[in-house]
Parts: C-alpha cells; structure tokens; sequence
C-alpha cells in the first residue's frame, strides 16, 4: 500500500508539471464538445482543484474501491495516462455547452427552508390562483438537491377521475434551458411554504420548445390517504390524450452495445450507468427512490425520486413503475451525477450503488410505495465460466421475483451478458450449457446439458443461441396453465470450447449383404469443420430369427431419427410442441432434460417398405444403437442390406 501511495503522489507531481506547461501555451476558453466533463467541481472552469481530484483517482482501475467512471475520461475501464492527456486538453478551459453560446445555467444550491413534511390538500390547491410559484425538489448534479421553480397552472379533474392531478408549468431557466423535466426526475415533490402539494409525474407527449407544462399526482393519492385507482382504470387513462407517465429510466452496468443490440426485450431500453462505492446520502423527498430488478456485474434498475417519506415508509414515482400491484422488489441506492439534454428527452445520469436500502411493496396508479429497513429475499444465480484458455470465472446475480417472462429475460442477460463483454466473436468455437436450477413449488430440477455448434462457430451467435434456448426453456416452464413454477435458485456451468464440434454425415459403409445372426459393423464418416476427419464405427448383432428380406439401414443423430424410448422425440432443444400430447410437470423435466440427443450417433434397421408382405413384422426399427460422439450433428444416411437366411 505503501509503495502504491509513493507511485501515485510522483504520478501528481508530474501531472502537475505537465498542466502548468501545458496551461501557458493554450487558451483560456473551448466548449467541450464531447462526452466527458473535467470539470469535477462544478465550478465551469477545469483548474487546480479538479487537477486534485483526478491526481486522488489517478491509477485506479475498475474493479478497486476509489474507482469512479467520472474521472475515466474515456471509458475504458482505467483512469490512467490517456485519461490525463484528455484532462490536460481542457485544463484551464471555461466549460459550457454549445447552445447559442450560453454558459450552463446551474442551480443556486440555496434550499428553500421550509419543512415538506405537512401536506397540502386538494382542497387547499383549489384555492389558490393561476401563476402561484411552486418548487420541484430533486437531486440534481453531484448528489446535490436543487429547488427549481415551477408556476401553477390549474386543476385538472377529467384525466385521471376521480383523481385530480395539478397542472404546472416549468419557468425555472435551468429547467427551460435543460428542456423540461429530465426522465429520472418522475416522483420529485412539488411544494410551497405551506408543505407538499404532490408529484411529479406526467408531461405531453411532444414538447420540443418551452412553455413546457407537466402534471403532478397529488400527495394525498401519492401516500394513498384517499385510496386507489383500480389497474384496470389504467388501461383507459392517458390512452389518446397526448400526455403520458414521465418515462422511468432503466439504468444498467455491465452491458455493451453489441448485447443491447441483439435484444428485443425491455433490456434493449437499459442505458448504461457506473457502479460506485459513494452511498447516496438519505431517501429524504428529492433523493434517487432506485429500485433494482437484478443485482450483480449486470444490475438493472429503475430510477424515479422520493416523493414523500413518513417514517421508515416511502413513496415515490407519482405514477406507476410497471403496475405490477403488490411487489417485493429491493430499494437500493443511486447518486445523481447530473442531468443530460437530449433531442429526444432530457435524462438524468446516475451512478448505482448496490446496497439494497429496503423494499419497494406497491405499485399501482398514483405512485409506488414500499418500506425502509431489510430488503427482499432475491434469487441467486451462480454462474461459473471456463473459457477456453482454460481460465475459469464465478460470478453470483441476485434477481428480484417478477412476472415469468420478465424472470427468463433477466436470468438469460445474468449469464451471457457477463459472457459477451469477455470474448471476441472468435470463429471456430462452441458452448456447452449445463443447468441445476430448482424451483419452489416441486423438488424437480431443471438440469440440463446442451452443446452448442454451427458450422463456423462464431462465438457471440452462439452465446445468443444458448440465452434463447435457456429463456424459451424457463418461459414454458413458468407460465403453464396447469401448474406454472417459481424459481428458487440456479447454477449454471458454461464452457467456451476451442474448436467447432459441428459435425456433418457425409458417407455410412457397411456389408450390403449379411447373414441373420450375424454382426453387422458399420463406419460414419464426419465432416467436422471443412474436412473429413472423423470415422464413428459401431457394430450390432443381427436377431437369427430376423426373416431374410431388405432392410434399410439409417445413421442419424437421435435428434433426427427419433428416440426408441417411450415419449422421444426429434426436437434438439427441447421446445414445447404445441400440438403434441398433453404431459405433467415431471413429463416436462423428463422431457427438456434428457441427455443431448443432437450429439448422440444413431445406426438403426428397418424393414424396407417393399418387403412389408412379411404380415405382421413389426416394420419399426429392427435393431439399433447409439453413441456419443460429442458432436452437434447434422444430415443423415441410408444403405439397403439385403439379410439372407442362415
């Protein structure tokens, strides 16, 4: 520790002199045009002090405690010569943004005395006239709360009855400059000297210049002293108004662009955040109210603001996450590094710490409420990666109990999401997936073994291939009309193999010719890759009451052929078919967790069809056998031979 503390303050010196040469051949003022920000102070000049900052951050990487994504200027996981030079080009520079020459119009970080805790009625609201100010409350850059001006408009009674909502419009030049409220911001208290009026909640669905008008739910629906809406009611609500829930963000680390690309679920919506180790300062009304779906390298979670707190309980949002109605979902803690004007909506950026703060216990119309304290029991999937370099990985994800879907999804992006942001899209590979994931109704387990392999083998189609298979499996297996399951936990192994094991049956030999109760030998040959280099031989003996006759024989995977088994069948990854036969939980198990039949080589005789005058042979398969090869296979082979008496 020592010598890494001797290294880091040499580092500063000679970052310092580096700046202070650098400071006199450069000019005082640019406009940052790209996506960071030095100045880490705020103060709209990048100086001395956030020279002292970066120098403290200086040599951290992902992964350590003091780590923080602010001061890795460009992203790449170290805060370390490169993110210095970036630094260096903006030092002594004025920081604003490139809007009509402006500087950046920044809170006062004055806030206002007065106590949020008494609630202000609808009644009172009635009263007062159009163009009374009112303050929105909500943390604003650097963990820092803000008050920002608001101007009352009217009551509105016919949008969501028989709940009002207030109309309000943005006057503050922060808010007009930033184009409205940010996405982030749903749930922020709107108040006077007199105590909460509401929440933040809804805008037009289009506002593109100022004025810009929102409306807020107000705190007697928000703590639900005047009851609930139904969630049927939300079905009819805003539907064809042109006003719409402010949009709740879903935050997310330890995604990359490729695996947000390829997925069309809700996880395609996630933006990315940091992870930090700075705890959010309290839940007081205008803090982050964070509430997470997963928690792990890949954390997802919604960030909406505290409305209200009244004890350990706490309300937010001011309108509904995902009307989910009664949820155990976990609070856990975010800090708000500041909001970003976007074309299409103005966000706030966060950082995510993962210490689960309580749990979130409603969600309906007005708002979502839940309780401060101990969080919610989660489910644990451990996932242990072996790369092919031989080097292993575990990593442990904790998901929040959500509807089956939703569920399959985020198990799916816990285990390949980490896999994706790892390895190249390398040809030549292939993936086995090995489940034991138990669930709370019944002692069955899902365990599962599937090779994955294409004729190319390009890593990352794989890896899409094997999340499919597994979320599809789970899908079926939570949502049956008969008798659907709850996961308890998983553990799954997944293996990066460095070689396609994609074979193709290109030829079968063996004698045309035999004797009954003799033993007839046969020899598969394999294309594995783009040549033939693999020969499968397998030998059975022929029954000596088998009447002489001609008899094909096939060589398949059992995945092609079929199993000999009672209830096989041909399918390689174990879909539900619709149209088959009715079958129980245990059938389902029985059924998705038989051995891969798509890497087991099967040779079996049937009686040729034109030798079917022999009454009641049974023209099925004769004789068969089986063997693992190891290899996903494709294609298949047929012979005649021709068995003559003894």
């Amino acid at each position: 520790m020592r010598k890494r503390r001797f290294y880091t303050c040499v580092a500063q010196a000679l970052i310092f002199v580096c700046l202070s040469i650098f400071f006199l051949i450069q000019p005082l003022q640019s406009a940052l045009q790209s996506g960071f920000n030095p100045d880490f102070d705020g103060s709209g000049v990048v100086d001395f002090p956030d020279f002292l900052q970066f120098a403290d951050k200086f040599g951290f990487s992902r992964g350590d405690a003091a780590y923080e994504v602010r001061y890795d200027l460009n992203g790449d996981g170290e805060i370390a010569f490169n993110d210095f030079l970036l630094f260096v080009e903006h030092f002594g520079k004025s920081v604003f943004v490139d809007r009509d020459t402006e500087d950046i119009v920044r809170p006062t970080g004055e806030l206002k005395p007065w106590d949020l805790s008494p609630i202000v009625s609808v009644e009172s609201v009635r009263s007062m006239p159009t163009g009374t100010p009112v303050f929105l409350r909500t943390e604003f850059a650097n963990g820092q709360l803000a008050d920002l001006e608001m101007t009352f408009i009217q009551v509105v009674d016919d949008f969501l009855p028989p709940m009002p909502v207030y109309m309000v419009e943005a006057s503050d030049p922060v808010l007009i400059q930033l184009g409205g409220i940010a996405q982030g911001m749903s749930g922020s208290p709107i108040f006077t000297e007199q105590g909460t009026w509401g929440a933040i909640a809804y805008g037009f669905s289009s506002q593109d210049s100022p004025p810009y008008y929102f409306f807020a739910t107000p705190i007697e629906w928000v703590i639900g002293d005047k009851g609930v809406i139904p969630l049927t009611k939300r079905t009819a609500t805003w539907r064809g108004s042109g006003i719409s829930p402010l949009v709740i963000p879903l935050l997310g680390t330890g995604f990359n662009r490729i695996s947000q690309s390829n997925d069309p679920s809700l996880l395609s919506e996630v933006m990315s955040a940091g992870k930090t180790q700075q705890h959010q300062s309290s839940f007081e009304a205008g803090r982050p109210l964070t509430v997470a779906l997963m928690l792990g390298e890949v954390t997802i979670a919604a960030l909406g603001t505290v409305s209200y707190l009244n004890g350990n309980r706490i309300y937010g949002f001011g309108h509904p996450m995902d009307g989910l109605g009664m949820v155990e979902l976990p609070i856990i803690e975010a800090v708000v590094l500041g909001p970003i004007s976007n074309l299409s909506a103005p966000f706030k950026f966060a950082t995510l710490n993962q210490t689960v703060r309580g749990t979130l216990t409603e969600d309906r119309l007005p708002a979502v409420r839940g309780v401060l304290g101990e969080g919610p029991e989660l489910i644990p999937v451990k996932s242990t990666y072996t790369f092919s370099s031989g080097y292993v990985l575990e990593l442990t994800h904790r998901l929040a109990t959500l509807d089956p879907y939703t569920t399959a999804d985020l198990v799916a992006e816990a285990l390949f999401s980490p896999l994706v942001n790892r390895v190249e899209d390398e040809p030549n590979h292939s993936v086995r997936v090995r489940t034991n994931i138990s669930f709370v109704e019944t002692d069955s387990i899902l365990a599962r073994s599937r090779l994955y392999a294409e004729p190319e083998g390009q890593l990352l189609s794989l890896i899409f291939n094997a999340s499919a298979d597994l979320g599809g499996i789970l899908s079926q297996l939570m949502t049956r009309d008969d008798y659907a399951v709850q996961m308890r936990e998983a553990e799954i192994h997944i293996d990066m193999l460095p070689e396609s094991r994609f074979g193709k049956i290109v030829g079968v030999a063996a004698d045309t010719i035999i004797s009954a109760g003799s033993t007839l030998s046969v020899a598969t040959s394999l294309r594995v890759g783009r040549r033939e280099d693999r020969e499968i031989e397998m030998a059975f003996s022929i029954p000596d009451t088998l009447p002489a006759g001609v008899y094909q024989l096939e060589v398949g995977s059992v995945a092609t052929l079929g199993s000999d088994s009672a209830g096989g069948g041909g399918d390689p990854f174990g879909f539900f078919d619709p149209f088959g036969r009715d079958e129980t939980l245990e059938d389902f198990f029985v059924r998705v967790n038989r051995i891969d039949e798509n890497v087991i080589l099967k040779a079996r005789l049937t009686l040729s069809g034109e030798d079917s005058f022999f009454g009641d042979q049974n023209t099925d398969t004769i004789v068969s056998m089986e063997k693992d090869v190891d290899l996903f296979l494709e294609g298949s082979q047929m012979l005649r031979i021709y068995v003559v008496g003894n």
